[in-house]
């Protein structure tokens, strides 16, 4: 990633209008006292917290706390089907009233909150189990933008399943309430649904015959770290305590700055702004080969050969375009010819790209349609009010990445008109590689108006808009898939998905909240000279020692990754993996398999050879196609030089579910690694499930 740019997040605060999907409907005695006394206007009407909406389902065989708000010392009543139990608002208006433990149930029933200033209902509840899904981008991902989506679309109205959506909000304080609402699954809203969650729920209904239903709280966010989801005073009782309290000094500082102050600072803010963009490309591009060379204008020849363009799909990062520019910075230039249909010739268009890391100046017929300096988190969208004639066009981007990874995140490319299908841009482009990054410096615009704590990469922004509101919905449990964001710092992380974990089921008041975590699929291109990487492996390690520490399951997903996208398609697989996990650790289905081989010991063999030995590993083998049997890989040794070389491996057919280890070369091995890479092509060790080894990297033992 890029340069972390002082942006603006959408918080809680900007979105108190939107309204919320529940019923509210105020009583006959309070609409004529609202006539009568204008006071009475002011009071709280009855309202319930975010998940308790239409369409809900409760958690079973757990008391269900049902809150809301009303006036401060309001007594209400809270009735579902038969069951009725009355409570009193607390001096702040909050009530919680406790429905007792049932079963699951497929019979739609409404919840009704009565008091004195109204009541609020929410319709077809059902009662089964409720789990968070939550995490980054690859567990946001859809239904619709993963492989099966036409197989998930026709098993979805067959299936108890709905799904609750959070928007992307933040807070630099707990919040008691978010937008969204709850969908039933069908053929036609399941599209929207996250992809590993909807599988995950997919396998559970099946495995209690459909009879209980599944609700799924989808509250997920792509491109986000662990640390902005881990509450703030539980991160300062943590390693990372520091970290919290400067966080807190910033916010109070913060708001202790007046209005007037604030204002003034931000109109100075703009305008340096505004002096140090203008001109920034003709500077930047100055000294730029592409420009100098005209790789923007419409004539430009894209044909390939030496040093010429190359092919791509787009969208990608520049690592999937070609494994040369995995630690480049500077610009890259692509470009495609698309068709202009005479259904929008000539009409108002919209370009639609998705983040670009971290600048982008566009053409379309080498005339400049948009730019971006210095954001690398903001989807693109440039005007072009005059339209395009119908016909063959150009579109050339060039993209600048000053740090870290650049290129284009996953996300639409299109180009649309107003009530005519969009022209899709995604697919094969052409790429050149230019010049490295500019002497000129890049301007970033500081929004001063910022409170401290609301930026979605900061402590606690996350929790607090998106998961707090929610926090004290009873669930059985929650499946997390993150960790590409915190790449690069497994020492950290093996500390942060412990604390994380641990956080929320403090927050919940459940001690118990099962927590299913996803180890990284493969991503970037295999490496041939390099068996042992780092990067990505470490992080790996972390999430399977950090998952382990905060008592939870871990699932690897290492066969199931795309070198050319961090967004593997195969949710399918990933889903049911957890769900096999759930079945077996907290639906007590000991039969039902979900953990990988996990190394047990690897101890040096006469000859220089290392025997490994495996837990889980009932059935060991070499996955592979059916034309044959593979040869296990994935394997490397390494002397008292640290230089790993690929092992020979074997699988040892004595009973004691082991792999015998050699290497070229190395005749007295000190370490051993399995899976170690970014990519680990090689790495198809499995057991009898067809699950995958876990990635290791150990001292043999003598």
């Amino acid at each position: 990633m890029g340069l972390q740019p002082e942006r603006r997040a959408v918080t809680m605060e900007g979105m108190a209008s939107i309204n919320s999907p529940i019923t509210r409907v105020p009583s006959a005695s309070l609409l004529a006292g609202a006539l009568l006394l204008p006071s009475v206007a002011a009071r709280a009407e009855v309202t319930l917290d975010t998940l308790f909406q239409d369409h809900a389902v409760l958690q079973r065989d757990r008391a269900i706390p049902v809150r809301g708000v009303a006036n401060p010392g309001e007594k209400v009543t809270v009735t579902f089907g038969s069951l009725s139990v009355g409570g009193t608002a607390g001096s702040d208006g909050r009530f919680s009233v406790a429905l007792p433990a049932m079963p699951a149930s497929r019979e739609p029933r409404e919840l009704v909150v009565r008091g004195e200033t109204g009541e609020a209902r929410a319709r077809d509840i059902l009662v089964g189990e409720v789990w968070f899904c939550s995490g980054q981008s690859n567990m946001e991902w859809t239904v619709d933008g993963a492989d099966e989506s036409d197989r998930a679309k026709s098993a979805a109205a067959k299936l108890p399943i709905r799904s609750f959506k959070a928007p992307h909000v933040t807070a630099n304080e707990p919040k008691n309430s978010v937008p969204g609402q709850w969908r039933v699954a069908s053929a036609e809203t399941v599209g929207g649904f996250t992809a590993v969650g909807f599988w995950f729920g997919a396998d559970l209904a099946r495995s209690f015959d459909l009879e209980v239903p599944i609700g799924l709280v989808d509250i997920s966010w792509g491109g986000t770290r662990i640390e902005p989801w881990i509450p703030l005073d539980e991160m300062a009782s943590s390693d990372f305590r520091q970290r919290a309290e400067d966080l807190r000094a910033a916010i109070d500082a913060s708001r202790a700055i007046k209005p007037e102050d604030r204002a003034r600072a931000q109109a100075e803010e703009d305008a340096r702004y505004a002096r140090e963009l203008d001109g920034y490309w003709t500077k930047a591009l100055a000294n730029e080969p592409g420009q100098k060379a005209g790789w923007s204008k419409a004539d430009v020849s894209l044909d390939g050969g030496a040093g010429g363009w190359a092919s791509a799909e787009m969208p990608a990062y520049y690592p999937a375009m070609d494994r040369g520019l995995e630690r480049f910075d500077g610009f890259v230039w692509v470009a495609r010819d698309f068709a202009v249909p005479p259904a929008i010739a000539g009409k108002p268009l919209t370009l639609s790209l998705p983040a670009i890391d971290d600048c982008d100046i566009v053409w379309i017929d080498g005339v400049q349609v948009g730019s971006t300096v210095n954001n690398w988190t903001q989807p693109r969208r440039y005007a072009i009010p005059g339209g395009l004639a119908a016909g063959t066009h150009r579109i050339t981007v060039c993209v600048l990445d000053m740090a870290g990874q650049g290129g284009f995140a996953n996300g639409a490319m299109t180009l649309a008109a107003d009530g005519v299908d969009a022209i899709d841009l995604a697919g094969g482009w052409k790429w050149r590689k230019g010049g490295g990054v500019p002497q000129a410096p890049a301007p970033m615009r500081r929004d001063v108006s910022r409170q401290p704590g609301t930026e979605p990469h900061e402590p606690a922004a996350i929790y607090n808009a998106m998961m707090a509101p929610c926090i004290a919905y009873p669930v059985r449990g929650t499946i997390w898939y993150q960790g590409e964001s915190n790449a690069g710092e497994p020492d950290a992380y093996r500390k942060l998905l412990p604390l994380l974990m641990n956080s929320w089921r403090a927050k919940s008041g459940n001690p118990d909240m099962a927590w299913g975590v996803v180890q990284l699929a493969a991503f970037m291109p295999f490496v041939e000279n390099e068996p042992a990487q780092g990067a990505w492996a470490l992080l790996r390690e972390a999430q399977y020692r950090g998952a382990i520490a905060g008592k939870g399951g871990m699932i690897s997903a290492t066969d199931l990754g795309d070198a050319a996208d961090i967004h593997p398609r195969r949710k399918r697989e990933v889903g049911e993996r957890l769900a096999a996990w759930a079945r077996n650790t907290v639906y007590g289905e000991q039969h039902v398999a979900w953990r990988g081989p996990e190394l047990a010991s690897a101890t040096l063999e006469n000859g220089g050879k290392v025997r490994l030995r495996f837990d889980h590993a009932q059935g060991l083998r070499a996955s592979g196609d059916a034309s044959g049997a593979p040869a296990l890989g994935g394997f490397a040794l390494a002397g008292a030089d640290g230089r790993f070389v690929w092992a020979d491996a074997m699988i040892m057919d004595d009973g004691r579910d082991g792999v015998m280890l050699s290497a070229p070369g190395v005749t007295d091995p000190v370490e051993v690694v399995y899976a170690w890479q970014n990519n680990p092509t090689r790495a198809n060790l499995v057991n009898g499930a067809s699950l995958p080894a876990v990635p290791f990297r150990v001292k043999v033992a003598r």
